[in-house]
């Protein structure tokens, strides 16, 4: 990627990118000219990354070189003549910083700048005081970068409120996460594996702890293949200045919202210490109805109900570590957490069953109570060596988790009449436990070498190893005794394991104006699901290959193209494996597929950007195909119960377009949007019943934010999620507006934050399902708006700042950098 940026600065150049103009009295002398130093930002006397720098010729001002800065703050012009220059650096949101007279002569065929600061920008306009600030979302040929401190909705929420805005995401309203269409992603944390997964994972991480989301919906062969959508990266806070600091934040909601949060660091010479912790309590009010149609030779089933309910998400984690610098190029982390974490719902539901012909017309109450809770910890020992400044490393990771928890619930239902009073209070009871144990140990290392002047290779090797138990207990409650009696139609015991190795290799090398890097990645898969009720283990071993391919093209005034390619692969868990038979409630049951295949994913990218004076834009086209599709399905059972398990579909297809434009209008007025749409199509049968369905889908965002004098900012989001078809039905869209407002005190040590979400009420979730015997609609909401207060302290000046060590190659060269 590297290259690209370089190409995109040198395209600033006159046509061609000639270095000095024809006639010149060095137009003969040979190009062995060097220019190389270091960008620093000066406030947080940090390294400074894909910092432009540009040198002109003395003579006539023209352009004679171009370049961006590595990780590290790096950068070198080579093949330069000699002659008399100036430099400019820059950066978005920063002060230009110019270097004047420069000289390379046959004497001095070397010149090394040394440390080039650059300062934060600040701007007075009459009657607004404007701090330029890093864009919101900043996007990369390989990557988007969300920069959390500049989503003022995230104040006070969890990472699912600063994704709810993120080009190429979808969160629901119930806080569930898809990228781009797809809820089955990997989620990391500083590069590292996430012991909760998905938007569990996310729920439980405040906002306030995160410097950067990023989004890579087409990964590098160093990364885990697993998941369809690709990989959403959480990169913690983590500070490396000298001394004492830290961060503290508090927020409290309307309808029982409550959080804080604190970030110490204390740097000395050759360690880094690092603690934080961090508490949350969340109330949601929800409510809700549903219609159910079931179709028997002679009968018409109808089963109407209404909900409303109470749902609860909270949770608390303590970490803490150290960085040992053993030397300038030698860095020994470890790192720990440990946390708990709780879900619960809630729900009273009054339902009316009823026949055509009239047979039946019942009235009934059910009261539900369900709770997810557990703790859960994990270690990270991390040994990075470079061996130079150009990305030569060795970089070893150990990490080990557990996590263990039950998950309860206890329903039950009451006889009422017509106007839902209770005539009989002796309710049929039944009460469901399952108590789940996991483990996982991983132990991989990384190897890069730069070759020759532009190329690069990688490669690596990691084993994983996973352990899960599962033990579900179903009892109904006998009066006689006065006690629950388990029953054993229903309790089962599974334990799964599943052991992945992986190799991977990955070559990188420009070739004139295009930059390219090929990888490829094979897991051998050792996987076993023993059920105390099977007669013998589900096992499988397999080996599968993970190819990747990317293409970087510079094209002049400032425009370049990215063209990849990754395959992916999706592995069913034990919970959609389990062939066990468990009960939801007197009309659903659900049930495992042992027989389930891997998904495997084609995802294929072509992205284009372009760099204008005060604007960004982005287009990336994408295709994906995906074969083995696991789909949750329902189908009817001969008593008329729902039956909710797993099949692997055909295939579906995803062709779309995401723009996305980041613009200032003025110099205090920043526009941030995008909007995806995209050709969906699903083929397969279910039942015998071909359920091939296709349709266009497109969702929306935009972020307006506002810098006013006095430290004041506001900020106005408001996304749109489209309409789109499921195996079974559709689901409708919604869209959603929220607000925030800032204003940072004692020159901005302490800022306070007033948001609003969901504005107008106007999120929901509505679903309808078809199928053989069957149809249901479903309508959900939850509370809104929501008003938060969120309120920050910077202890001596705490400024987060990127672990160098992680991985995912922040250490040195990029994942995704194309040889550059």
């Amino acid at each position: 990627m590297r290259i690209a940026l370089v190409m995109i600065t040198i395209s600033l150049f006159s046509l061609g990118g000639i270095a000095q103009r024809p006639g010149g009295p060095m137009e003969n002398m040979p190009a062995d000219g060097i220019l190389k130093g270091k960008v620093m930002d000066k406030s947080a006397n940090i390294p400074m990354e894909y910092a432009n720098l540009v040198l002109y010729s003395m003579r006539d001002s023209s352009i004679v070189a171009g370049t961006v800065t590595d990780p590290e703050g790096n950068f070198k012009m080579e093949n330069l003549r000699p002659g008399r220059f100036y430099a400019i650096a820059n950066f978005i949101g920063y002060q230009k910083t110019t270097i004047n007279d420069i000289r390379i002569t046959p004497k001095q065929w070397t010149v090394d700048l040394g440390t080039v600061f650059l300062n934060p920008a600040t701007t007075n306009l009459e009657g607004v005081e404007v701090v330029a600030d890093k864009a919101r979302v900043e996007y990369k040929i390989d990557k988007k970068i969300v920069n959390v401190s500049q989503d003022l909705m995230s104040s006070g929420n969890s990472a699912i409120a600063v994704l709810e805005n993120t080009p190429s995401v979808q969160v629901d309203i119930e806080g569930n996460v898809s990228l781009r269409g797809s809820s089955n992603f990997t989620v990391l944390v500083d590069g590292r594996p996430s012991v909760l997964q998905g938007s569990d994972a996310l729920q439980q991480i405040p906002a306030s702890s995160i410097d950067q989301i990023e989004i890579i919906t087409n990964p590098s062969a160093k990364y885990d293949p697993d998941g369809v959508g690709g990989i959403i990266n959480v990169v913690m806070k983590k500070q490396k200045k000298t001394g004492m600091n830290g961060v503290v934040n508090a927020s409290v909601g309307t309808g029982n919202k409550y959080e804080l949060d604190a970030l110490l660091n204390h740097r000395t010479k050759n360690f880094n210490f690092f603690a934080g912790l961090d508490f949350n309590d969340r109330e949601f009010r929800m409510d809700g109805e549903s219609r159910y149609e079931t179709y028997l030779p002679d009968t018409t089933n109808y089963r109407n109900s209404e909900m409303e309910g109470l749902m609860n998400r909270s949770g608390f984690s303590a970490k803490g570590g150290f960085d040992y610098y053993l030397t300038d190029k030698a860095t020994l982390t470890l790192s720990g957490r440990y946390g708990g974490y709780r879900f619960g719902r809630d729900r009273s539901t009054n339902r009316n069953v009823y026949t055509i012909p009239a047979l039946d017309n019942d009235y009934s109450r059910s009261e539900s109570s369900s709770e997810r809770e557990g703790n859960y910890y994990d270690m990270n020992l991390n040994y990075v060596q470079k061996f130079d400044d150009r990305g030569h490393q060795l970089e070893i990771l150990g990490f080990f988790s557990r996590r263990g928890g039950d998950d309860y619930e206890e329903q039950s239902d009451y006889t009422t009449d017509s106007d839902w009073n209770i005539i009989d209070d002796v309710p049929d009871a039944i009460q469901t436990t399952e108590k789940d144990y996991d483990r996982e140990l991983r132990v991989k290392a990384d190897y890069t070498k730069p070759i020759g002047e532009e190329g690069r290779i990688e490669a690596g090797y990691q084993s994983r190893f996973e352990f899960e138990n599962e033990k579900y207990v179903y009892s109904d409650f006998d009066y006689v005794v006065n006690d629950w009696i388990e029953n054993p139609l229903y309790t089962s015991e599974m334990d799964f394991s599943r052991n992945i190795h992986a190799i991977y290799g990955i070559y990188g090398n420009t070739w004139g104006s295009f930059g390219y890097q090929a990888g490829l990645r094979g897991e051998y898969t050792d996987r076993s699901i023993e059920n105390i009720q099977s007669e013998a283990p589900y096992v499988i071993d397999r080996f599968d290959l993970f190819p990747t391919l990317h293409v970087s093209k510079q094209f002049p005034n400032d425009h370049q193209v990215l063209l990849s390619y990754g395959r992916r692969i999706d592995r069913p868990g034990g919970r959609e494996l389990d062939p066990f038979v468990s009960y939801y409630d007197p009309y659903n049951i659900r049930q495992g597929n042992p027989g389930l295949e891997p998904e495997y994913i084609d995802s294929y990218e072509l992205a284009y950007q372009k760099r204008l004076k005060n604007a960004f834009i982005s287009l990336e086209t994408y295709y994906r195909i995906n074969k083995n599709k696991i789909t949750r399905i329902k189908t009817l059972q001969d008593d008329g119960i729902i039956l909710h398990t797993y099949q692997n579909l055909n295939k579906d297809y995803s062709l779309g377009a995401e723009l996305m434009l980041n613009a200032d209008f003025t110099k205090w007025f920043n526009f941030n949007g995008s909007i995806n749409v995209f050709d969906y199509r699903l083929e397969g049968n279910v039942e015998d019943d071909d359920v091939s369905v296709s349709s266009t889908n497109w969702d929306g965002r935009m972020n307006l934010t506002f810098k006013i004098r006095g430290g004041w900012r506001t900020q106005i989001t408001e996304r749109y999620r489209g309409a789109t078809v499921t195996a079974q039905g559709e689901r409708e869209g919604y869209f959603m507006t929220n607000v925030a407002v800032r204003k940072d005190f004692f020159d901005g040590r302490f800022m306070a934050t007033v948001s609003v979400r969901d504005l107008f009420a106007t999120g929901k979730r509505e679903t309808i399902t078809r199928g053989t015997g069957f149809y249901s609609w479903d309508h959900f909401e939850r509370e809104a708006p929501i008003l938060t207060l969120n309120l920050s302290y910077i202890i001596n000046n705490y400024k987060s700042q990127r672990d160098g060590n992680m991985e995912g190659g922040n250490g040195g060269e990029s994942d995704m950098d194309i040889g550059m």
